[in-house]
C-alpha cells in the first residue's frame, strides 16, 4: 500500500514539474520587453532639439581577437539602423590603412584602437596614425597630438580594470562596457544568461542592463571646473568565446550585443559625407560630452533632450556655463536663474518613467511621467562649491521591474 502511494506521488510529482518547466519554458521563449513611444510634441524640446546619431563603439574583429569581418559586421550594424560604428582593435589601425573606412550606404564606418597602457586599455577615436603599446602618459600624449578622444575602456572589468583612478588628461570613461556588465553579474544571473540563451537571446542579454553603479560614483567624482569627462556606452563586443583549446564559438553574436546599448551623438547640424570631416565631428562631440548613452535594447529612444536656460542662452550637455557671464546687474531675478530641462515621448500609459536630476553625484529632484523643469536661483545654482555638475538618468518600468534605462552627460555651472 505504501509503496502505491509512493508510485502515484512520484508521478504527480514527475507531471508537476514537467508542467512546471513547460511554463518556465515558454515564458523565456516568449519574454519582450519593449519602450512604447509616442509621438508627442513638447515645446521644450524645441528649444533643446539637437540632430541624434546612434553609434556603436568599441568592437573587435579578426584584426585583432575578434571573429568578425569588417564587410559582415557593417552589413550587420546596417540592418540595426546604426548610424556609425568605431572598431577598436587592440594596438592596431590597420582596417584605416587597407581603406575600409568610409560610408556604407549612409552609415560611417571608422577604425579607433585599444591601446594596452601600464594602467589598463585606452581607447583611441579620431586618430590618424597607429598608437603602440605603451605608457599611458605617451599614449595620451600622443592622441592628443592627433585631436583624437582619450577614453578609459572598462574602468571595474575583473579580468583587467584600469589600475590608476588619479591619472590626468583623459576624455572619458567607458560607464556602460558590455563585456564588464557581463563579467559583473552575480553568479545566478550569469548561469540564468548561459541557460536561456538559446531559448531566448533577448531574456538573457537583458540582464547586461543593470546599473555600473561603482564606474557611475567614478564618473561622478572625476568630474571638474571646465574639464568634464565625457560617459559612453561601449559594446566591446568580440563574438569569440574559447571553449577549448582548439575550439571557439561565436558568442555572443554581434547582431544581439550591438542592440544592447549604444552612444548617441548630439549635432547641430547633418553630417557632411565627407569622412575626414565626420570623424572629426563625431570625434569632437564625444570628447565635448555632445552625447548620451542608453539601453537601446528596449527601444532606441525617440524625442529626448537635455539642457539649460539661463540669462536667455540655452546650453546642453558638455557645456560649462559661468553665472556671472551669463546674467547681467540689469535683468530681472527670474532671468538670472537657471532652469533645467529634460524629456523622452515615452507613452506614459503603456510605459511608467521617471527623470531623475543629479547635481554632483546625489539627486536631487525627480518628475514622474513627463518632462523634467527644475529652477534655481542663479546664485544657487553652483551649491556651496562655487562649481555644480548636472546630468540626468531616466528610469522605466515594465510593471514592477525598473530598469535605468538613458544616462545623459553632465552641464557644470560656475561662478
Amino acid at each position: 500500500m505504501n509503496f502505491a502511494v509512493f508510485i502515484i506521488s512520484s508521478r504527480l510529482f514527475l507531471i508537476s514539474a514537467a508542467v512546471l518547466l513547460f511554463f518556465v519554458y515558454f515564458r523565456i521563449k516568449l519574454f519582450n520587453l519593449k519602450i512604447d513611444f509616442s509621438s508627442r510634441k513638447d515645446e521644450n524640446r524645441s528649444v533643446f532639439k539637437l540632430l541624434d546619431l546612434n553609434g556603436i563603439i568599441h568592437f573587435h574583429t579578426i584584426y585583432s581577437d575578434g571573429s568578425g569581418r569588417i564587410e559582415d559586421i557593417i552589413k550587420t550594424a546596417k540592418k540595426l539602423n546604426a548610424d556609425f560604428i568605431v572598431s577598436s582593435d587592440h594596438n592596431t589601425l590597420k582596417p584605416k590603412f587597407d581603406g575600409l573606412e568610409g560610408y556604407y550606404d549612409g552609415l560611417l564606418y571608422f577604425a579607433g584602437e585599444e591601446i594596452n597602457t601600464e594602467f589598463g586599455h585606452l581607447l583611441a577615436l579620431g586618430i590618424k596614425s597607429e598608437i603602440k603599446r605603451g605608457k599611458y602618459k605617451e599614449a595620451l600624449s600622443n592622441i592628443k597630438r592627433q585631436n583624437g578622444a582619450a577614453v578609459i575602456c572598462h574602468p571595474h572589468n575583473w579580468w583587467t580594470p584600469w589600475k590608476n583612478f588619479k591619472v590626468k588628461g583623459y576624455d572619458g570613461i567607458e560607464i556602460i562596457n558590455l563585456d564588464s556588465q557581463w563579467r559583473g553579474m552575480n553568479p545566478l544571473y550569469m548561469l540564468a544568461v548561459i541557460c536561456t540563451y538559446k531559448i531566448n537571446p533577448f531574456y538573457a542579454l537583458h540582464f547586461l542592463s543593470h546599473k555600473p553603479v561603482k564606474t557611475i560614483k567614478f564618473w561622478d567624482s572625476v568630474q571638474k571646473h571646465k574639464s568634464l569627462k565625457t560617459g559612453i556606452a561601449a559594446a566591446d563586443a568580440h563574438s569569440n568565446v574559447k571553449v577549448t583549446r582548439k575550439r571557439r564559438i561565436k558568442f555572443p553574436k554581434y547582431s544581439e550585443l550591438f542592440s544592447v546599448a549604444r552612444t548617441h551623438i548630439l549635432l547641430e547640424d547633418k553630417l557632411s559625407g565627407n569622412i575626414e570631416e565626420d570623424k572629426t565631428k563625431i570625434t569632437g562631440a564625444l570628447k565635448k560630452g555632445r552625447c548620451y548613452f542608453s539601453f537601446d535594447l528596449f527601444g532606441i529612444p525617440k524625442g529626448f533632450y537635455y539642457g539649460v536656460s539661463m540669462g536667455g542662452r540655452h546650453y546642453f550637455s558638455g557645456d560649462s556655463i559661468d553665472v556671472s557671464d551669463s546674467v547681467s546687474s540689469n535683468m530681472d531675478n527670474k532671468d538670472k536663474n537657471a532652469i533645467i530641462y529634460a524629456g523622452i515621448n515615452i507613452n506614459q500609459e503603456k510605459n511608467q518613467f521617471i527623470i531623475n536630476l543629479f547635481r554632483n553625484g546625489k539627486k536631487i529632484f525627480s518628475s514622474n511621467n513627463r518632462g523634467l523643469v527644475y529652477e534655481i536661483a542663479g546664485e544657487n545654482a553652483t551649491g556651496l562649491s562655487g562649481s555644480s555638475f548636472y546630468r540626468v538618468e531616466i528610469d522605466v518600468y515594465f510593471g514592477r521591474k525598473k530598469i535605468t534605462y538613458l544616462y545623459s552627460n553632465n552641464i557644470e555651472i560656475y561662478t
